[in-house]
């Protein structure tokens, strides 16, 4: 009884919330923003949780503060060899067993649900993640705490869409909103960690995405400063530009940093390789990792954790020139260890210590050059620590505001958008892909990114297409041929053998030339004159994908194949059909929120259909015409209602009539029908055996 009423328990909760829609009927905006607020609030409260935990691991391991180092500096020596294996051996089995998404830095995954994944980030991330991250940290690992926390927030915004049974889109902007709540709470800098969930992750400003981030970011940062306080991750100097004449200094040295960049990219990635490559269990690679980082331990405590204490010391002017350098190449290998073996951590930290570093050592042997430049140590650090950042991540605006938003000096904005931007092109002239997009692009992954896209890639071939196309037998002499032509306004037929396998296409242009020859009527076949077919497409490719190979193929339709090893043919899909989903979708978007989409029906304001049911655009047989609805009985027979006949008006385009039931079909029409899915392919296999196997369902 208990159990049951547990399990009643959230769907009163969603019935109420979906009642509440259906008695105030707000547009789209106002739905997200009032999750987005909900999303804040949870992010924010992620953020002290998870850095609360990294200060009970850390406390735990060697002691409470910020200055790592020193905590260090009073333990024996075995004790800090083994601190990172012990992490090790916590941190392995534990993703490898609870979640294996929280590997790593994490913003890869976030991308990939948000492109790949239809915005579905599983609930068990969250809380691996946080955990993974919080003992990396605590015992030793070399990296940073807010890449985690975007996963963390990505992943309870994405749980709680899911919760509540939102859409792709819908799911992809309440990533973007944990992100967001990530980044702001943790870094104190809400229109940071909004550009960051816009410019890097969904790499959209439309009004739709862009309000609802905003919301979350500013409610996260309130949270985090309510519970905090209001300071930022760790205190920076006053700036002072002495004039003009130093601005292209910072430019030489954000050019370096972009050299620098591109060696943190290559080297972690070939770091994870060389790891891989262990004859080692995964779950053991962290440990194995954690050696190596223990023996760097013993001469440079400085990699230990997060660094913000040794950075402090770098933006205050109290380290030398040649120690910062130095430093450069201890955190990039011990970043390199910690992540390639497979801890879980963020990179934004180590890309801030390597930038800082860089720039603090390039601005102390710049005023030993030039002795009237203002603190050069401290200045250039901080500016190499956001040109580290932009270069890196492939969002220069986000470290450019990032920084802004930390220091609170307008006049750190000129060399801070010349080092950074400066660092970018370097960056973007020796690599195409960024430390989050790599990955990708290692496994032949083409990202394409935007509201357009995801749209796109929501849908499968399936969802839109024509099923029951028009063919013509691979053995039909030419008389068939031109009888078919003559009779119909079709312009091309798909040719098809005996098993419906595809063979060819045949449009009106391959006979033309052989119209006038006499006695070739009755010896030619179809497959004599058909063109081959080079490109088609199968039922489970997305959209994007099909919208592509049209592009290749510079046509209107593509055929639609069935089967690994000897496709049949199942459908034709158009380029028309694709459209109509995308006008819909993005440039018709009423801001209703609750819509269903066909591929060729114009329907906006209309409830969501439940997750079983989908819409079927069905091009009936010919033993169909004549015949009426009614005479079909197809909700009788198979369940399925008819929402509309597709009918070609005066001229020649397509037009949705009302079903009626007592009218005959005409060739030419087509219907579109709605039912459960098991349903609909019940019926398609009745029209098409042929493209169904016995025994699959699917």
């Amino acid at each position: 009884m208990a159990s049951a009423a547990r399990g009643r328990g959230p769907s009163r909760v969603r019935l109420l919330f979906f009642k509440l829609i259906e008695r105030f009927q707000p547009d789209e905006t106002a739905i997200m923003v009032v999750m987005a607020v909900l999303v804040g609030v949870v992010g924010g409260f992620g953020a002290i949780l998870f850095r609360l935990m990294v200060d009970f691991f850390q406390g735990f391991a060697i002691g409470h503060g910020e200055h790592t180092a020193e905590l260090l500096a009073g333990l024996p020596w075995w004790r800090k060899l083994l601190l990172p294996v012990v992490g090790g051996l916590v941190v392995g089995p534990l993703v490898h067993l609870g979640a294996r998404e929280a590997r790593g830095h994490g913003v890869p995954e976030v991308i990939n649900s948000i492109v790949f994944g239809k915005g579905v980030i599983r609930p068990a991330v969250a809380a691996v993640k946080i955990t993974a991250s919080a003992v990396t940290i605590g015992f030793g690992g070399s990296v940073g705490r807010e890449g985690p926390i975007v996963q963390i927030g990505a992943a309870l915004g994405s749980s709680l869409g899911q919760w509540l049974r939102f859409s792709p889109q819908r799911l992809r902007t309440l990533i973007g909103c944990g992100a967001a709540a990530g980044i702001a709470a943790t870094f104190n800098a809400p229109i940071a960690g909004a550009f960051f969930a816009l410019e890097i992750l969904l790499r959209d400003f439309a009004v739709a995405t862009f309000s609802p981030v905003i919301v979350a970011a500013v409610v996260a940062t309130a949270v985090s400063r309510q519970f905090l306080g209001d300071s930022p991750a760790f205190p920076v100097p006053e700036f002072v530009l002495g004039g003009p004449q130093e601005l292209p200094f910072f430019l030489v040295m954000g050019l370096a940093v972009g050299l620098l960049a591109v060696v943190y990219v290559r080297t972690l990635y070939a770091s994870e390789d060389a790891f891989a490559r262990l004859p080692l269990p995964v779950w053991l690679h962290p440990a194995a990792g954690g050696i190596l980082l223990g023996v760097l331990l013993q001469w440079f405590p400085q990699a230990y954790g997060v660094g913000y204490g040794t950075m402090v010391e770098a933006l205050d002017g109290r380290m030398v020139w040649w120690v910062m350098l130095l430093l450069v190449a201890v955190k990039l290998l011990a970043v390199n260890i910690t992540l390639g073996s497979g801890f879980s951590g963020g990179i934004f930290a180590p890309a801030l210590f390597l930038g800082g570093m860089l720039g603090g050592g390039f601005g102390a042997v710049l005023g030993m050059a030039l002795p009237g430049i203002h603190d050069p140590v401290g200045a250039f650090a901080m500016v190499g620590m956001a040109a580290m950042v932009g270069a890196a991540t492939g969002g220069p605006l986000t470290a450019i505001l990032m920084l802004f938003e930390m220091t609170g000096e307008y006049r750190v904005i000129l060399p801070l958008m010349l080092a950074s931007i400066g660092a970018a092109l370097v960056y973007r002239a020796l690599m195409r892909d960024s430390i989050f997009t790599l990955k990708f692009a290692r496994r032949g992954q083409e990202l394409q990114y935007g509201r357009e896209s995801a749209v796109l890639q929501s849908y499968q071939v399936q969802d839109v297409m024509e099923v029951n196309p028009l063919t013509i037998r691979a053995d039909a002499p030419l008389q068939e041929v031109l009888k078919l032509f003559l009779g119909n306004t079709v312009e091309h037929y798909y040719v098809v053998d005996a098993k419906g396998r595809l063979q060819g296409r045949i449009s009106i242009h391959d006979v033309k030339e052989i119209l006038h020859e006499d006695g070739l009527g009755a010896v030619i076949i179809a497959a004599d004159v058909c063109s081959p077919q080079d490109h088609a497409v199968h039922r489970l490719d997305n959209l994007e994908d099909c919208l592509i190979a049209l592009g290749h193929r510079d046509s209107t339709d593509l055929p639609v194949l069935y089967g690994p090893a000897h496709p049949v043919l199942v459908g034709v899909i158009t380029r028309q059909a694709i459209l109509e989903v995308y006008n819909r979708e993005v440039l018709q978007h009423r801001d209703r929120g609750m819509q269903f989409v066909t591929g060729e029906a114009r329907m906006r304001d209309c409830v969501e259909l439940p997750e079983q049911y989908k819409v079927q655009l069905l091009t009936p047989p010919d033993a169909w015409y004549g015949r009426t609805l009614r005479e079909l009985e197809l909700r009788q027979g198979y369940g399925i209602s008819v929402l509309a006949v597709k009918r070609h008006n005066l001229r020649g385009g397509p037009v949705n009539h009302l079903p009626d039931p007592d009218r005959a079909l005409a060739p030419g029409d087509r219907l579109i029908i709605v039912g459960e899915a098991v349903d609909l392919d019940r019926l398609l296999m009745d029209l098409n055996p042929r493209a169904f196997p016995a025994g699959d369902k699917t």
